[in-house]
């Protein structure tokens, strides 16, 4: 049992100190000051349809967004379980000790029981504040409730194993610390004191790498010492070189620590050094054991003693790694260097000086190392302590800074855990002040300030910071907070600066890469984002949308990543070319990020849909639905706008459009500017020209020369005057006044009288107008828009008649059977043709476009009830000024008794055509 409790359980907590300390050195890598890459979006516009009005291309625009991602330092991560499941561990290896020392001999037992005493006064304990703040009372219980049970076992029960020893020692000590803890009036006494264990620990991790100072040189002389049995080679020489290289490596490891030279060559970390030196040191000390007589009691207890310090010296370093505690680990550093120096160079006078002349026997020289001669043993221990006080001379005395501000950060942790932040922030600034090695300090005191909402004291914790040891997370939080207040250049500066001691770090180069983009910069930014090397997620995603952003693609991109925020750009990179992106971003399992969830929408929807209309609208209105802030809700607005958009649902468009002008009068311009677009595509240039002028009396200003051409044809020629006066833009080359003031007349713009004109038009009209037509493309234009909007007014005998014409226009898109089929359709419910269908897409619902009047006068045409047949037409007025619609809603009106609806529908109708046409077309269909 007590080989298993003091043996075996010292050596699982080194295992687990050892893998700890080797996680937070080669893994954690400033875990516990976090840096990630926050999202942000710039909207950039894509082409949604291409208009063609004659010879006028009117591109149809909806905003895409390009996903970038900045990294940011956040505040210092905390964790509060891993400090007191620390102090836990600590607490045990703390009694295991308390239990050995009670089976030591004599004055060992007096020495170690008024050391323990002394380590105990820097536990923190009075921090309870038990009977006052800062009493003594808390010691006092707790030196009865550990010592008093150790000399009473001591002195009583000397017969006692070890694990009975153990077994009350830990039950009285743990019993009066838990009654210490329940008594505390403070926020998590238990976290308090598991935070302050460190500095106890450091004490007798400390001691502990003392002892192990000349453990390697003693190790590997002992190690060449077997080798060399019965060889009796010159391994005095082998000692040598290894003793000249390994105590350089130390002295060089240690200036690069200080910063007094800048080595051409790696050296080790301390860290695995001490790793190293703790196993050699324990076989070590086995063999010293077995040849000296100590005089404190069984080996097995300095043996079991040793395995606890390393314990504890392992834990302790490891932690102080992994919560980033700098003091504290350079104190380690710097304390296990100098024993290393110290200890290794008075070791090698001591073997030399004793054995040099047995060395290379080839005898059992090892069976006598410690049975010096000439030179004592325990001298070269006060020989090297009186070099270790050299080193702390040489070194300013710095371990005892370090240890200072490693204490006052400790104290800063607990604070800064426990919801104090104004008491973490001073902490954590004085702690810096004491010692300038101390990264997380000023990013967390920074971090603390702004949470506190003291902006200057929070800026001037990042200049020091800079100024006296410049780190990547300050360098980015202290470019990130320039940056919100619109000082890109002082940001640009400390970036740039930072690169010259961090040179090739992703987290700055990516930074600074947008921040060129910001100040116009795109060729710095594109290749300092391309500079950052394997491959990088972030630099990947970020170079492709800054290509994008900037207009610099100039060969194809192929999509090489399969990252979510790389997709989502790589998407705007086709909207933008008009292609389709080879994959296929899943709508149905949207992101949770507000951003990427509205990318994913917006970017995805513009490229190609493969989901149901209605399954998409029932997404989008739920999202709608949700209390958000008013730009996510016209985010997901807009993105619905789109997609019954790409569905041809022009009606729902134009509403959607409408009352959104109205939910956000801050863009309602640019809302009836879309709104004139999709009118204007529809060949509605009255309504287009309306919106328009609302447009620009919201604010829109981006007027483009096809509006004033609108407005001058949609019957406001006056106010397109005006607009080409007060907006300085001149109308599209093809529209020129002659010196009497008289539009020239050319073929552009009598198709844009027809265009002005066409669903008010009557059919012989239109057959008319068609036939004047001459050029090629302006009659495939008209013929298409025949088909589309007026088949239905045609007779049998009328459509035969100008059908082979209209194939002609169509010629390489419809033949005549097409036509044919398209005609059946409407008017006998006959089959389409694949062409004809994948165009006019009946499947997506007949009335969803008014301008589409062949499809609502076919939905009206199959619909019998007739409140449903009232409903469709009156849906349809509400847009288009198609006579037949508008006669047969008259009909439908007088039919359900709405004789007002009727009057008000013909008396709205004289205002595009004559009584005698009105009349003509009343005898014809009422």
């Amino acid at each position: 049992m007590d080989k298993i409790l003091f043996r075996g359980l010292p050596i699982a907590f080194a295992t687990l100190g050892g893998l700890f300390s080797l996680f937070a050195f080669f893994f954690w890598d400033q875990g516990a000051l976090p840096i990630v890459p926050g999202i942000f979006t710039e909207a950039t516009e894509v082409p949604l349809d291409l208009i063609q009005l004659g010879y006028e291309l009117i591109p149809l625009q909806l905003d895409n967004f390009l996903v970038f991602q900045n990294f940011e330092s956040l505040p210092p991560s905390a964790f509060p379980s891993i400090s007191i499941l620390y102090g836990a561990l600590v607490w045990i290896l703390f009694n295991l000790t308390l239990a050995i020392v009670s089976d030591l001999q004599k004055m060992y037992f007096i020495g170690a029981s008024g050391l323990l005493i002394f380590i105990l006064t820097f536990s923190g304990i009075n921090g309870l504040n038990i009977g006052g703040i800062s009493s003594n009372y808390a010691l006092i219980a707790l030196i009865v409730g550990t010592i008093v049970p150790v000399v009473i076992i001591s002195f009583f029960a000397a017969h006692w194993s070890l694990a009975f020893r153990f077994g009350l020692i830990f039950l009285c000590s743990s019993s009066t610390l838990f009654l210490l803890i329940t008594f505390s009036d403070i926020a998590q006494p238990a976290l308090w004191l598991s935070e302050n264990s460190n500095i106890p620990a450091a004490i007798i991790a400390a001691l502990f790498l003392l002892h192990i100072g000349n453990a390697f040189i003693t190790g590997i002389s002992v190690f060449l010492i077997k080798l060399n049995k019965g060889t009796s080679l010159k391994i005095t020489w082998h000692i040598l070189i290894v003793f000249v290289l390994y105590f350089l490596l130390v002295l060089f490891t240690l200036l690069d620590i200080m910063g007094e030279v800048n080595l051409p060559f790696p050296t080790l970390p301390p860290i695995l050094l001490m790793f190293i030196s703790g196993i050699m040191g324990y076989f070590v000390l086995k063999l010293k054991l077995s040849q000296t007589d100590t005089g404190f009691g069984h080996p097995d207890l300095a043996l079991s003693l040793y395995l606890v310090s390393f314990a504890i010296t392992l834990l302790t370093w490891g932690k102080a790694g992994f919560s980033e505690n700098q003091p504290l680990y350079e104190f380690f550093n710097h304390f296990f260097l100098y024993g290393q120096i110290a200890l290794t160079l008075l070791f090698f006078i001591y073997l030399m000086s004793n054995f040099s002349q047995v060395l290379n026997s080839g005898t059992d020289v090892e069976k006598i190392l410690f049975k010096p001669q000439f030179f004592a043993y325990f001298h070269m221990k006060i020989g090297s302590i009186m070099a270790l006080v050299i080193l702390v001379v040489f070194a300013d005395a710095v371990i005892a800074i370090q240890l200072s501000s490693a204490s006052t950060n400790i104290n800063a942790e607990y604070y800064y855990q426990t919801g104090k932040p104004l008491e973490a922030a001073i902490l954590y600034e004085n702690s810096w002040e004491q010692f300038r090695r101390n990264k997380k300090a000023k990013n967390a005191a920074a971090h603390l300030r702004f949470q506190l909402r003291e902006p200057n004291l929070a800026m001037e914790n990042l200049y020091e910071a800079f100024d006296a040891a410049p780190t990547i997370p300050n360098t980015l939080l202290l470019s990130s907070r320039l940056h919100q207040m619109d000082r890109v250049f002082d940001a640009v500066f400390y970036l740039e600066k930072a690169l010259e001691i961090y040179p090739e770090n992703p987290y700055l180069i990516n930074n600074l890469a947008l921040l060129y983009s910001k100040l116009n910069r795109p060729l710095d930014a594109i290749a300092s984002m391309q500079s950052i090397s394997d491959n990088h997620p972030v630099a990947e995603a970020n170079a492709l949308g800054l290509e994008v952003k900037h207009g610099l693609f100039y060969e194809e991109i192929e999509a090489s990543s399969t990252e979510e925020i790389y997709r989502l750009n790589y998407l705007v990179y086709a909207n933008k070319r008009g292609d389709y992106a080879p994959f296929h971003l899943d709508i149905a399992d949207l992101p949770e990020n507000f951003h990427l969830k509205t990318s994913t929408l917006r970017n995805q929807w513009s490229n190609q849909v493969k989901s149901p209309i209605e399954q998409d609208l029932v997404l989008l209105d739920s999202l709608i639905a949700r209390q958000q802030m008013s730009f996510e809700e016209r985010n997901f607005k807009e993105s619905r706008l789109l997609r019954t958009f790409q569905e041809g649902m022009v009606n729902e468009s134009l509403k959607n459009l409408n009352g959104m002008a109205m939910a956000y009068p801050n863009s309602a311009g640019y809302y009836h500017a879309l709104a004139a677009q999709i009118l204007a595509g529809q060949w509605d240039l009255e309504k287009s020209a309306i919106d328009i002028l609302v447009a620009v009396e919201k604010g829109f200003e981006n007027l483009q020369p096809y509006h004033l051409a609108i407005l001058y044809y949609g019957g406001k020629p006056v106010e397109a005057v005006g607009f080409q006066n007060n907006f300085e833009i001149a109308f599209p080359e093809w529209m020129r006044w002659d010196e009497n003031g008289k539009l020239g007349n050319n073929e552009q713009t009598e198709f844009f009288e027809m265009i002005a004109k066409f669903h008010v038009s009557l059919p012989e009209t239109i057959i008319d107008d068609f036939g004047k037509i001459e050029n090629p493309t302006l009659k495939a234009q008209y013929a298409r828009a025949i088909m589309t909007h007026k088949l239905h007014w045609l007779e049998k005998s009328a459509f035969e008649k100008i059908l082979p014409t209209l194939a002609d226009a169509l010629s390489g898109v419809f033949d005549t059977s097409d036509l044919q089929s398209w005609y059946n359709f409407i008017h006998k419910n006959g089959s389409l043709s694949s062409k004809v269908a994948e165009i006019i897409m009946p499947q997506a619902g007949l009335t969803r476009n008014a301008y589409m009047a062949p499809l609502v006068w076919k939905k009206f045409q199959e619909t019998d009830e007739d409140m449903l047949r009232y409903e469709i037409l009156q849906e349809a007025i509400q847009f288009n000024k198609d006579p037949k619609i508008w006669l047969h809603f008259v009909k439908q009106s007088r039919k359900m008794g709405l004789d007002n609806y009727a009057s008000n529908a013909l008396q709205t109708m004289q205002g595009w055509l004559n009584t005698d046409q009105i009349e003509k077309l009343q005898m014809e269909n009422l």
